[in-house]
């Protein structure tokens, strides 16, 4: 888990809303799936499996990425925050 902290201002997940990228293992030809994006909303559920349909999200995921706080920094802002709510 990453925090994307309120101080990076507006960004590209703002614009997306939520989304889900779906990453399988290609190791074996006869079972593998291309990446997908799942996307779900109050009455439906879409895949995107096309690879201009998937690239603007797994951009826009390493875009988020880059601007998230590391993993040790995370960690200590969520522990941070739960202590202050005892």
């Amino acid at each position: 888990v990453r925090v994307l902290p309120y101080s990076i201002g507006s960004h590209d997940g703002l614009l997306s809303g939520p989304f889900v990228i779906l990453d399988f293992p290609q190791d074996d030809p006869d079972m593998a799936e291309p990446t997908m994006t799942y996307l779900e909303g109050f009455t439906s559920a879409t895949y995107l499996e096309k690879p201009s349909e998937v690239d603007p999200y797994l951009a826009g995921f390493g875009g988020l990425h880059k601007k998230s706080m590391d993993e040790q920094a995370s960690r200590d802002l969520i522990t941070r925050v739960i202590r202050s709510l005892r």
